[in-house]
């Protein structure tokens, strides 16, 4: 695959994991009892869960996205 496509993988993987686990990190501190919703409808998982699943992924993409950008250099 090509670096630039991965690097903007890398990116995008962070931004929006970063988003959804600032997300439910507010839900929690707004409505602490949120813990055990589900994060959607159709996506069926606790949304504790999903935010240690997005933030996972956001720091996997951050690490891809700062590799790549200092390989580069």
């Amino acid at each position: 695959m090509n670096k630039k496509l991965i690097s903007v993988l890398g990116k995008t993987t962070f931004l929006f994991g970063l988003l959804v686990w600032l997300y439910v990190i507010t839900m929690q501190i707004v409505r602490p009892e949120s813990v055990a919703w589900t994060f959607t409808h159709w996506f069926r998982m606790r949304m504790s869960f999903v935010g240690i699943i997005c933030f996972v992924a956001s720091v996997f993409g951050f690490m891809v996205w700062q590799y790549l950008k200092f390989e580069s250099k």
